[in-house]
């Protein structure tokens, strides 16, 4: 799950009603839809059709641009990050507007190309009037600018995302001080290509011969800099690098030491936390590739789907409720620790005020939940929002809890190799009232035993400790602690290492697992290691 600069979400306290809305975006979703008629038939022949259909356009268009914030990012420093969010937004809007009037009409008089040209049209659209405005507003910052006279000219070596960065970054801050003549590179695929419009003529070696034919035009490099490290490059392009700069008095600037300064001398690196209990990587991933995991999947996804219907209007029942004790946003999400170390948004329905007034701005003294907020807490009503955790993939209906980074055990190697659950062993064996020892032991415990049985022993617990109330089960809690402490043997012994083809089965009696009583009493526990034959 590659998710590398991922943009975070504002806190609640931020987050406001209603996002701004360009009128352009409004015009033309409401124009978009008759020019696709247009362009179908040439004319208009059922006028009532399309009044609909364009009435339905415009109100997807302003529910549709409120929800994705389409007018939130700066024109004129509009990013493809941008247009992709835009370009889903249009196709949003045609499949809502074409449902609508599927809903009233059927389609029947409307041909079944409309919906897509309007896509194409609203979108195209909307991306063309971005562009032109944020090329009028670069023409308006352009000419405000005193160009100098005298020019630095500069060479750039190796032509890579950073010299493309430093080329942006020359365009935009100093176009009149600054002039790139052209870029050299090692590779040879690269020769009499461009990057960004700026011709690549040779290889780093033959940086004095470049040097030597712009001073025959009239032009002399000022200064040569190198877009890469410089133990990435060969040695011959090194030394002919630093020796023609030396020679011919250029400034010479290693780019990536500029923008990403090594660490200070003397400051030693941070160590990386040696684990506790540590478990054999082949047990892990004999683990991790059962085919359980492949079908819990699958019915977790049947099963949220079915849940989020059936619980719909309970959902919006809890949503009013929240709307009417702390106000918008209903939806509050928190960052943890995902499967495999991804972030993992987590969301549940708001149940405090914000931490400051929205008028005032003054920090309020109180962060108690309101009556209100205490029962959704109580019967985990305000984690309904997490049912499209399950629905998109994040977490799982029965797994270890999402922790915070900050309360994440020692070792976190098995209980993150699987996606987090909304219940789990841990929370019914004394959710709260656990140790995060005690925690991990038994979510390490349920990944070794998981098995769609016990998924529906737990989610039945979990009713049953929603109606009563959090209850230590000590019986699970000790046979949970003891196999853990079996971990570090059964990761070094060769008799039972499953690398070496050995099996190793810990049994469990019946007592100390899905019926261990609550009582404090002695763990019934019986271990067998039987080596393969």
């Amino acid at each position: 799950m590659g998710k590398a600069n991922r943009r975070l979400r504002k806190p609640s306290s931020y987050t406001r009603l209603l996002s701004r809305v360009p009128v352009y975006d409004i015009a033309w979703g409401s124009l978009s839809p008759i020019v696709a008629f247009l362009l179908r038939d040439g004319t208009i022949y059922s006028p009532g059709v399309v009044a609909a259909y364009c009435g339905a356009a415009l109100l997807a268009s302003l529910l549709v641009f409120q929800w994705f914030q389409t007018g939130s990012p700066i024109v004129r420093f509009y990013s493809l990050r941008d247009a992709v969010e835009l370009i889903k937004a249009c196709a949003l809007v045609a499949a809502l507007s074409a449902g609508t009037l599927f809903l009233i009409s059927r389609l029947e008089d409307a041909p079944r190309a409309v919906p897509i040209l309007h896509f194409l049209l609203l979108g195209a659209g909307l991306l063309t009037i971005r562009t032109a405005i944020g090329l009028t507003e670069a023409r308006h910052d352009r000419r405000g600018r005193e160009t100098n006279n005298a020019v630095r000219h500069v060479l750039i070596i190796q032509a890579s995302r950073l010299a493309w960065f430093f080329c942006k970054m020359v365009e935009e801050l100093a176009p009149g001080d600054f002039q790139i003549v052209a870029i050299l590179d090692e590779r040879s695929a690269m020769r009499h290509r461009s990057l960004n419009g700026y011709p690549i003529i040779g290889a780093p070696s033959e940086i004095e011969k470049v040097v030597a034919d712009y001073a025959r035009h009239g032009v002399r490099i000022d200064q040569v800099v190198v877009a890469a490290l410089p133990e990435t490059l060969s040695d011959t392009g090194w030394d002919e690098i630093s020796g023609t700069c030396r020679t011919h008095n250029i400034e010479l600037e290693v780019l990536p030491e500029r923008l990403m300064p090594p660490s200070p001398a003397g400051e030693p690196a941070a160590p990386v936390a040696a684990t506790t209990d540590p478990l054999a990587e082949d047990e892990i991933r004999a683990l991790i590739d059962r085919p359980l995991w492949t079908i819990k999947r699958a019915v977790d996804f049947t099963v949220a789907l079915s849940v989020l219907v059936l619980t719909l209007p309970l959902t919006l029942v809890v949503l009013a409720l929240v709307l009417f004790d702390v106000g918008i946003p209903a939806v509050f999400w928190q960052q943890r620790v995902g499967r495999n170390g991804a972030p993992l948004y987590l969301y549940k329905f708001r149940t405090l005020h914000a931490p400051s007034d929205p008028r005032t701005r003054l920090r309020r003294d109180e962060q108690a939940p309101s009556p209100i907020g205490r029962f959704l807490r109580s019967t985990r009503l305000d984690e309904l929002p997490q049912i499209w955790n399950v629905l998109s993939g994040d977490m799982s209906l029965v797994g270890p809890r999402p922790l915070l980074a900050a309360d994440q055990p020692p070792d976190t190697r098995l209980r993150l190799s699987v996606r987090p659950g909304l219940t789990g062993w841990a929370q019914i064996c004394g959710g709260k009232l656990i140790s995060t020892e005690e925690k991990n032991a038994l979510d390490e415990w349920y990944i070794r035993h998981a098995s769609l049985r016990l998924d529906a022993t737990i989610v039945l617990r979990t009713v049953w400790m929603l109606l009563t109330s959090d209850r230590r089960a000590e019986q699970a809690i000790a046979t949970a602690l003891f196999e853990r402490s079996l971990a570090p043997r059964q990761a070094t012994a060769p008799a039972v290492s499953v690398g070496r083809g050995a099996a190793c089965r810990t049994e469990i009696a019946p007592s100390a697992t899905l019926g261990a009583p609550a009582e404090d009493t002695a763990p019934a526990i019986a271990v067998s290691v039987r080596a393969a034959e």
